[in-house]
């Protein structure tokens, strides 16, 4: 099934991916952006200290060390501060694009053949999970880690050079967030099938970085600085249902199509619990049904065994770990990207036309209705989601710096506007 017959068809896949962002965002490319942290914590900290104190910088709020905005931030306060925001858009994008590049370019036990190396390439760019909030900015860059870490549990066939990649990636995304640190189950069984050096090293890189996150996050929280909503136990239904409406539903038919569906189910008038209920019971009753041929097909199968194991520890994090309960928006990328994956699969490996055609059907419209949303309509919208990527009365990063030199009392506009800002005063900065 080579329907990629050269690189140079590849990259004119990637060259379409890289026109697509620019697509998504041009005011962001040309005009660069802070986001939130990025600007208030990461940058202040940076301008107020040594390169070696802001690599080990942490928010003791957030409870775990996120190296990749320690390394753009400082390398941000080393250009004029009307560029500054360049280094975290483009060094974010950079992560970005490595996605669909690796998806593309590496042998992989999951994508088997060219046609998933295509679809895959897309599904984890631009499908309804990718929502806006993380785009190109280095806070979510823990998010594409872990999706690349994922990818990486799959590759066979790697070269030296690969593998030392491999290695760098895997030790950056557990150090930039809990997400790839939670991979360590799948690592480890990976080793234990196959002792080789190459497993081994990936192994004690997770483990080494487990052991760190975990004594930063327990230091937070017995220190009462870590945010009051995490590791909490206020776990209800209603959680649930939040999360399955984001992984699920929104991750095939997207936020407008899914709210569209719902609106024209009168029958259950808005009653969450009752649609959920019938759905689960059909679940239920269908899995009962055909639990035989269902467990067959997964026992014979260890590449969909290791992805239903990662969603399910993925979903745990993100139920007990997320900020106030939200389980949707950029909290449910990993899990609701794992879903695709699965589809994505279990499509290629069920014999049944009827079947194939229904997973493709499903994967399809995540597709479509992914680009539809990737850059969000402005029109018959309760929320203007546009404003994540496009100036709708934003701070312009390069006014906003004009406007502080010639007073240092001024308070500069950073995205998420206006609920965020940033004082500089009267720091020395290029």
């Amino acid at each position: 099934m080579q329907i990629i017959s050269s690189k140079y068809l590849k990259f004119l896949i990637l060259l379409a991916i890289l026109i697509i962002s620019f697509w998504r965002s041009p005011f962001i490319f040309l005009n660069g952006r802070f986001v939130g942290e990025e600007a208030t914590q990461h940058f202040l900290f940076a301008l107020d200290n040594s390169f070696f104190a802001n690599l080990f910088y942490y928010d003791s709020f957030a409870g775990y060390f996120n190296l990749v905005p320690n390394l753009l931030i400082e390398f941000a306060t080393k250009i004029p501060l009307e560029l500054a925001p360049f280094v975290t858009v483009y060094g974010s994008f950079i992560i970005i694009i490595l996605l669909p590049y690796m998806c593309l370019f590496r042998d992989s036990e999951l994508l088997d053949n060219d046609y998933k190396k295509i679809i895959a390439s897309f599904i984890l760019f631009l499908s309804p999970p990718f929502v806006a909030e993380i785009w190109v900015n280095s806070l979510n860059l823990q998010i594409y880690f872990c999706l690349i870490s994922i990818l990486i549990i799959f590759m066979k066939n790697l070269k030296k050079s690969e593998k030392i990649i491999n290695h760098a990636l895997i030790f950056t995304g557990s150090l930039s967030g809990i997400y790839t640190c939670t991979l360590i189950p799948l690592y480890l069984l990976k080793f234990l099938f196959n002792r080789s050096k190459y497993n081994l090293t990936n192994l004690l890189i997770l483990l080494t970085a487990n052991i760190l996150q975990f004594f930063l996050i327990v230091k937070s929280k017995t220190s009462n600085a870590l945010h009051g909503s995490v590791l909490t136990n206020d776990f209800n239904f209603d959680i649930l249902i939040n999360f399955a409406y984001n992984v699920f539903p929104k991750t095939i038919f997207a936020r407008q199509l899914t709210h569209s569906i719902w609106d024209k189910l009168y029958f259950f008038h808005e009653n969450y619990l009752l649609f959920f209920l019938v759905i689960i019971i059909i679940l239920i009753t269908l899995t009962l049904y055909f639990r035989k041929k269902i467990y067959d097909f997964i026992k014979k199968d260890s590449v969909l065994i290791y992805l239903i194991c990662i969603f399910f520890i993925i979903s745990s994090v993100i139920i007990v770990g997320s900020l106030e309960n939200q389980v949707g928006g950029r909290y449910a990328v990993i899990s609701s990207s794992i879903i695709i994956l699965i589809l994505l699969h279990v499509s290629f490996k069920v014999q049944k036309k009827f079947l194939k055609i229904f997973f493709f059907t499903l994967l399809s419209l995540s597709i479509f209705t992914g680009m539809y949303e990737f850059r969000p309509p402005t029109k018959n919208v309760k929320h203007q989601y546009i404003k994540y990527l496009d100036c709708i009365d934003c701070p312009i990063w390069k006014n906003e710096v004009k406007k502080w030199r010639k007073d240092n009392s001024y308070v500069i506009g950073i995205w998420p506007y206006p609920q965020k800002n940033l004082t500089l005063e009267s720091r020395i900065v290029n």
